[in-house]
């Protein structure tokens, strides 16, 4: 038998091996020591603990779960175990993930965008083979489960992107992002067996799809949807009504533009352009549209509030973080950092540390600044850095907020730097955030928990349909009825009067 022969024989029996092997378990001591490690990381490191969930309950979450350990347990069932000791923190930066290459690129995915409108959910894009499965479709169970209560389910499992207890954080990214937040709960899946009903039928049918990987996914849905993804980039300008002379600046992300650029040079420059074609276009009304924004480098953000801040400013007023994260701030490698985290921050009586006075203060633009009526889209998935835009502006005495809630807190939130931990058995990651930061705001000028709409706009089936932004066809119509609840600096104040919210 020639050598290369028996290489593929030994090759095929041990893939075959590891495709029939049952999965490994993980003894009840490696999932004791696992959720241990993670306990001690979370109070030595997370300045947010006891913040949104008091120490007394979190300490109760955690000897319940501990004490629940008792037989062996597959990888996936310890990995969901461990996710209500980290969303009971309630905080958006600190996330649980899989190990590494647990989801990859042999990973199958649910075959569609599910967008609600109501109470009902709905197939906005299908990539699945079968094309009878149209826009407009009512999905209404997946695998035996009703597509609400798996939704429920799985907003309620990731605390990703959402503050406290904010609801819309986890409902957008949940739903924007379903396929992978189901395989990352449930699993990988070859197939899923849902039942639907057609628009306008009220027959109940029922199938079953064969689901894709992500290579799969993507290219089947450039092929069937490309008219309809968007190609803009960060930091767009595009004229949208003239009679009003009105544009829509896109800001998609405030992470740079290059992986190259420490300073953020490239970010900087795009965004004068963006602001000298507004000047040389006369825009009077400006539509900020963060919707999705993440956020990314605070001095990005800083950097877009020079334009329409009336006066110096600074985006945090104070810093806190706890002792144990200095030696993560600190490094052998680089000299420096100690003496640059001495002028930085000073010991605080509860042992921790506290930023010095002396933050970076920021000087408005004046030759290309904004004065025209600002309005900004907004939705659960405005989050961290795009919050504190949205908390400085409010906080000015500027702009009219629509769509809904953001993600963060109009205080601030616990960002900065991070550490990712891995848990030592079962190689489930955590990234926890570092640094208490309070945005440079006053309390008494916030309209709420986050930062909340003046106009809440919600989805229509008409808008699912022609798969329209509703929230900017809405935004245009306050601006064309003259509708603004805090005009520009050199606009008088209008009289507002409310529109219908939702359609």
């Amino acid at each position: 038998m020639k050598i290369g022969r028996v290489i593929l024989i030994v090759s095929i029996l041990v893939v075959f091996g590891r495709l029939t092997a049952p999965a490994q378990l993980l003894t009840p001591a490696q999932t004791h020591a696992d959720l241990t490690f993670l306990k001690r990381k979370l109070d030595m490191l997370h300045p947010g603990m006891g913040y949104y969930t008091s120490e007394a309950r979190m300490e109760q979450l955690y000897d319940s779960l501990y004490n629940r350990l008792t037989d062996p347990m597959d990888y996936l069932a310890f990995y969901r175990h461990v996710s209500p000791l980290v969303t009971a923190i309630k905080d958006g930066h600190t996330n649980l993930n899989h190990r590494k290459s647990y989801i990859g690129r042999t990973t199958r995915f649910i075959p569609f965008y599910i967008r609600p409108v109501g109470d009902q959910y709905f197939i906005s894009h299908n990539v699945s083979p079968d094309t009878t499965l149209r826009r407009g479709t009512e999905l209404l169970t997946i695998n035996g489960r009703p597509v609400a209560d798996l939704h429920r389910e799985l907003m309620n499992a990731d605390h990703s992107g959402s503050d406290g207890d904010n609801l819309t954080g986890r409902r957008q990214w949940s739903l924007v992002q379903f396929a992978d937040y189901y395989a990352a709960w449930y699993g990988s899946a070859d197939s899923i067996r849902i039942t639907y009903r057609f628009p306008d039928d009220t027959l109940i049918r029922h199938t079953s799809l064969r689901c894709p990987t992500l290579n799969g996914f993507r290219a089947v849905l450039h092929k069937r949807y490309r008219h309809e993804i968007s190609n803009r980039p960060n930091l767009s300008v595009r004229i949208v009504d003239t009679l009003t002379q009105t544009a829509v600046l896109r800001v998609s992300t405030f992470m740079g533009l290059k992986k190259t650029d420490p300073l953020q040079l490239a970010f900087n420059r795009e965004l004068k352009k963006a602001f000298r074609q507004l000047r040389k276009d006369n825009v009077q009304n400006l539509i900020v549209d963060m919707q999705g924004n993440g956020g990314g480098i605070v001095l990005n953000s800083a950097r877009l509030l020079r334009y329409w801040m009336p006066k110096p400013f600074t985006i945090m007023q104070h810093e806190e973080m706890k002792r144990a994260a200095r030696a993560e701030l600190v490094t052998r490698w680089n000299p420096l950092s100690a003496l640059n985290f001495s002028l930085h921050y000073r010991q605080d009586k509860r042992g921790g540390f506290a930023s010095r006075s002396g933050h970076k203060r920021f000087r408005p633009r004046q030759r290309l600044a904004f004065r025209g009526n600002l309005y900004f889209l907004m939705n659960g998935a405005s989050f961290s850095a795009t919050t504190s835009v949205l908390a400085k502006t409010l906080d000015a005495g500027l702009g009219t907020f629509v769509g809904e809630a953001s993600g963060s807190a109009y205080w601030g939130d616990f960002a900065g730097h991070f550490k990712t931990v891995t848990l030592p058995n079962s190689r489930i990651q955590v990234r926890i955030p570092l640094k208490k930061l309070y945005h440079a705001v006053d309390p008494g000028r916030a309209n709420g928990f986050t930062v909340e709409p003046d106009f809440v706009v919600t989805r229509s089936y008409d808008d699912l349909m022609t798969n329209r932004d509703y929230i900017l066809d809405y935004t245009l119509r306050l601006i064309r009825d003259g509708v603004v609840v805090r005009p520009g600096l050199d606009k008088p104040a209008l009289k507002t009067r409310p529109l219908q919210a939702s359609r």
